[in-house]
């Protein structure tokens, strides 16, 4: 039986707009659709480049890195308790309890030895260094959110999502500001699926998952060699995340060396609420960002 939308909308009294609950969004006809976008969109991304997927798919050295942005387009000079430095970015992140400060040290160093950020010192203030973004950085940062606001469009196409889908620099930091103010729902999104978290607190693992939902849907079938190669891990890496998901009963192993897998009812679950809530967010933080501008815009005429 097709699955019928929900109430369209829910107004958020934090934000003051009206956005798309993820229950409105799961119970969406064409939601398997959107799923497998994200999928795509996620593995196009970072699929094919060892290098980002060192140095950010594992859970929280992405989380790191989403704070960072929206701390830094959060930040206003003139007001010394928002601007982006080391410390503050350790503060934002204590919800998600995902990284320890030398984590985060390390992680902001790396980033800076290749090029995403600078620590420049406060004129006037040697002791006070602050995290700048580069155009590679925020050019990178512009496509994840392309990969999260397709899905959207697809499910929504009488939503407004043109300026996401155009990677426009303006809506980009006004939708990063909100995020930075969604930061404590974000970590409650992730942290309450423990399914996801398996994954995503290990290297590579979402993009791991990913691939083996669309193998799924596909009747391919998928090796721990296959896996290793693609993502440029280790094949005991590959098998202990999915013998570790086996034990949580999300999917089962069977054939030889045990690499047929078969994805079970509470993986699917937890990917759908995962997908819809993130769907939902960004939904949210879109809306208000387009509020933000239009209030920021001046009247014509």
């Amino acid at each position: 039986m097709t699955r019928q939308p929900a109430l369209d909308h829910s107004h958020d009294a934090e934000f003051g707009v009206p956005y798309r609950t993820a229950q409105a969004i799961l119970a969406h006809p064409d939601f398997a659709q959107a799923r497998r976008l994200y999928l795509e969109s996620l593995l196009a991304l970072y699929g094919e480049d060892a290098f980002l997927n060192k140095l950010l798919l594992e859970g929280a050295r992405q989380v790191v890195f989403g704070a960072l942005i929206c701390l830094l387009a959060a930040h206003n000079m003139a007001d010394r308790s928002t601007w982006p430095t080391l410390a503050d970015l350790k503060r934002v992140l204590k919800p998600f309890g995902q990284s320890s400060d030398r984590k985060i040290e390390q992680l902001v160093a790396r980033l800076g030895s290749v090029g995403f950020i600078e620590q420049n010192a406060v004129p006037g203030d040697a002791r006070v260094r602050l995290l700048t973004p580069s155009s590679a950085m925020l050019a990178h940062d512009e496509a994840w959110l392309l990969a999260h606001y397709r899905p959207l469009a697809l499910l929504y196409p009488q939503d407004d999502h043109s300026r996401p889908l155009a990677r426009d620099r303006a809506f980009q930091l006004a939708q990063r500001r909100i995020a930075f103010a969604f930061i404590p729902r974000s970590a409650t999104v992730l942290l309450g699926n423990p399914a996801i978290l398996l994954f995503a607190t290990r290297d590579a693992g979402f993009l791991v998952l990913a691939q083996l939902v669309l193998d799924s849907e596909d009747g391919r079938s998928t090796s721990f060699e296959g896996l290793s190669r693609r993502f440029a891990i280790s094949r005991t890496h590959v098998r202990q995340m999915l013998r570790d998901a086996q034990a949580m009963g999300l999917l089962t192993l069977s054939g030889r060396g045990g690499q047929a897998f078969t994805l079970l009812p509470a993986m699917w679950a937890a990917l759908d609420k995962f997908v819809a809530e993130g769907m939902s967010g960004h939904d949210l933080t879109g809306a208000a960002a387009r509020a933000a501008l239009e209030l920021s815009s001046p009247p014509e005429g």
